[in-house]
């Protein structure tokens, strides 16, 4: 080999992009899972179990994402900064966070596994024992190892933005009035500037869930936590599920101003609404 050649080898090898030692497998516990993306190579996020993601606004058109089979496929189309996005295991609703940055002087694995502690568990229905197996609610909860509140949120999904072929038979399940004011921002949302319309409400038991349309109002990106949602009546003493189709809402006027937020409830909704004025701090 000559000089040259060896120098031109040698050259190659320091202006490849240098690989960066990304874990394998991590461990879901509570601390968000950093993961670092090459725009142009695909990444393959597997959970083992069927999840869906959201992602947020500022991303929309720079990260395409796609969930099938317990697997999150990710595309970064140029590099951004670290974005926090959310997953929400469908069988409990427990949400893992992803830390997801995309720099194309690194090199990356293009599959990572992420183990998930077992389900958290929830109750089957308000007041509900396991003894009762001949009730709906509960076959049809055991039968697809879901929660009554995560199977509502995930019917309604479908219900909502899936053709009508695509959506999947739920047992029991009912459409139902709302009975709710045009607007819920104040009584619900007081947290956010946002316009809050009620859309739709399905029952399956006991458990009730609502799908509100919440709509930014003002100029800024607005971050949306299921625990800022005001809910009173039965909410204060259990746990109420909340889930927002996406984690943020980007300045009125855009795309992506809107989200919607599926509030599951024991019996209809409008009974667990806080008076106006009257929010917990």
């Amino acid at each position: 080999m000559t000089l040259s050649k060896a120098l031109i080898g040698c050259a190659a090898v320091l202006c490849s992009a240098p690989a960066l030692a990304m874990e394998r497998v991590m461990n879901w516990e509570g601390i968000p899972i950093p993961l670092t993306m090459t725009p142009g190579k695909e990444l393959i996020v597997n959970f083992a179990e069927d999840v869906r993601i959201a992602i947020p606004a500022h991303l929309n058109g720079v990260l395409s994402t796609a969930s099938l089979g317990g697997r999150i496929y990710l595309s970064a189309h140029r590099p951004f900064e670290s974005s926090r996005l959310h997953v929400e295991r469908l069988s409990d609703g427990m949400r893992i966070l992803l830390d997801v940055h995309a720099d194309e002087s690194l090199t990356t694995i293009p599959l990572v596994d992420v183990v998930l502690p077992k389900h958290i568990g929830a109750p089957l229905s308000h007041g509900a024992t396991a003894e009762k197996n001949d009730e709906p609610v509960i076959s049809a909860s055991q039968a697809l190892k879901m929660a009554p509140q995560a199977l509502l949120i995930r019917y309604a999904m479908q219900s909502l933005y899936s053709p009508t072929h695509a959506i999947e038979l739920l047992p029991g399940v009912t459409r139902m009035p709302m009975g709710l004011s045009h607007n819920l921002q104040a009584s619900a949302f007081p947290y956010w500037a946002v316009e809050a319309t009620p859309i739709a409400a399905w029952k399956l038991g006991e458990e009730v869930v609502t799908a509100i349309e919440v709509k930014n109002l003002s100029q800024r990106v607005q971050e949306l936590d299921p625990r800022q949602v005001a809910l009173g009546g039965a909410c204060i003493t259990r746990a109420c599920m909340v889930s927002f189709v996406y984690p943020e809402i980007a300045a009125t006027g855009s795309e992506s101003a809107s989200s919607t937020a599926f509030i599951v409830t024991p019996g209809p909704l409008r009974q667990h609404l806080l008076p106006v004025g009257g929010h917990r701090g």
